[in-house]
C-alpha cells in the first residue's frame, strides 16, 4: 500500500509540475504571440482545457500526500518533535499557498483580465501584471514543493 500511495503522489505530482512547465515556457508564450480576441479566445480555452487536469492532479496529490504522512505517523505525534514533522510542515503551507495562488490565478485574476481586454478598460495592464506576479510566484511554489518532498522522503525511515 505505502509503495502504490508514493507512486500515485509522484504521478500526480509530476502532472501538476510538468503541466505548469509546459504552460509556463511552451503554451502561454505562443499565445502571447497572437493579438485582440484571437489571443483572449486561445488563452481563455488553454485554462479550461488544463484546468481540470491541474486541479485533478493537485487535488490527487495533496489526498495522498496526507495519507503518506499518516502512515509514517504525522498525525498521531506531538507536532515540531522531529524534521519530519516541521517539513511536512512546511511543505503543508507552501501547498496551501500555492493552492491559493492557483485560485487567484484561474478564477478571479484570469477572468478578470480577460473582461478588462474584452472592454478595453485602462486597468488592464495592471491586472496582467498582478497575473503575471501570482503566476510567477505559483511556478515558484510548484518548484519549491516537490523539493521539499525529496527533503522529506530522506527523512522517512
Amino acid at each position: 500500500m505505502l509503495t502504490f500511495l508514493r507512486v500515485l503522489h509522484v504521478l500526480a505530482a509530476s502532472v501538476w509540475v510538468g503541466g505548469t512547465v509546459a504552460l509556463v515556457f511552451i503554451a502561454v508564450p505562443a499565445v502571447r504571440r497572437l493579438e485582440g480576441e484571437a489571443r483572449a479566445t486561445a488563452m481563455g480555452a488553454l485554462g479550461r482545457r488544463w484546468r481540470p487536469f491541474g486541479w485533478s492532479a493537485m487535488g490527487v496529490a495533496i489526498l495522498s500526500g496526507l495519507w503518506l504522512s499518516d502512515r509514517h505517523g504525522a498525525f498521531t505525534r506531538q507536532a515540531l518533535d522531529t524534521d519530519l514533522d516541521r517539513w511536512l510542515i512546511a511543505k503543508s503551507a507552501l501547498v496551501v499557498l500555492l493552492c491559493v495562488g492557483a485560485f487567484l490565478h484561474d478564477h478571479v485574476l484570469g477572468p478578470r483580465l480577460q473582461r478588462e481586454l474584452r472592454a478595453g478598460e485602462p486597468q488592464a495592464p495592471a491586472t496582467r501584471r498582478r497575473l503575471q506576479a501570482v503566476g510567477w510566484l505559483n511556478f515558484s511554489l510548484t518548484i519549491a514543493v516537490p523539493v521539499l518532498g525529496v527533503v522529506i522522503l530522506s527523512l522517512v525511515d
